[in-house]
């Protein structure tokens, strides 16, 4: 998908991120760090990036007719040497660390929106499998998106050798009961499920009745 946002734009969240590094909150030395979208306040990004995830969805369900919500956003800074082995997004790291493993993985949509390209390495690529008999590798355009079922097709990221590499990743679920916390998440150790979490009604104890005032 092209021209998902424009280069001014785009620099701008570079910047953006730059200035905002002691918001991140996921990732790791092997690959990248990020900032996710829960623990963003800035109400310009965070209309960009909402504008972006509902022409996805847009998207999504013109391809497959399925009604999807975004269940994790993050922007992400690839640093030199960062790579990733081929992988499927069944689950995410947060889903096994807070206990939520769902039987039925609903995380059916990936997309990777490239807010750079003056880099070298980082090409997103596929493996042999079904949809890819022989493999493929792609570095799309800034400005970008590379949408395919993570669910089902295997991915990886090759070593990045010069500069760094800045995306958007959404991820897109089937289980509306998976769909993001609204609203701005200040505790960084939070994320998108222990978010939930924390904010569900507590038990009632048993012979306490709720009164209210008129």
């Amino acid at each position: 998908m092209e021209n998902l946002l424009s280069e001014e734009r785009r620099q701008g969240l570079i910047q953006w991120y730059q200035q905002h590094r002691h918001l991140e909150s996921v990732g790791s030395e092997k690959d990248y760090v990020g900032i996710r979208y829960i623990h963003i306040s800035n109400r310009a990004i965070r209309e960009d990036i909402q504008r972006m995830y509902f022409t996805l969805i847009g998207e999504i369900r013109k391809i497959s007719d399925q009604v999807v919500w975004p269940e994790m956003i993050s922007i992400a800074r690839w640093h030199l040497g960062g790579l990733q082995d081929p992988h499927l997004d069944t689950y995410s790291n947060d889903e096994f660390k807070e206990n939520n493993v769902d039987e039925n993985p609903s995380r059916e949509w990936t997309c990777i929106l490239y807010l750079n390209d003056d880099y070298s390495g980082g090409e997103t690529y596929f493996p042999p499998c079904e949809q890819y008999p022989f493999g493929q590798q792609v570095k799309p355009a800034a400005g970008s998106g590379l949408l395919f079922q993570g669910i089902y097709i295997p991915h990886g990221v090759f070593k990045i050798r010069r500069n760094y590499r800045y995306t958007v990743a959404f991820w897109f679920t089937t289980n509306q009961e998976r769909m993001l916390p609204d609203g701005v998440v200040k505790n960084i150790e939070l994320n998108e499920i222990s978010t939930k979490i924390a904010d569900a009604p507590k038990n009632i104890p048993a012979g306490i009745a709720s009164v209210s005032n008129k």
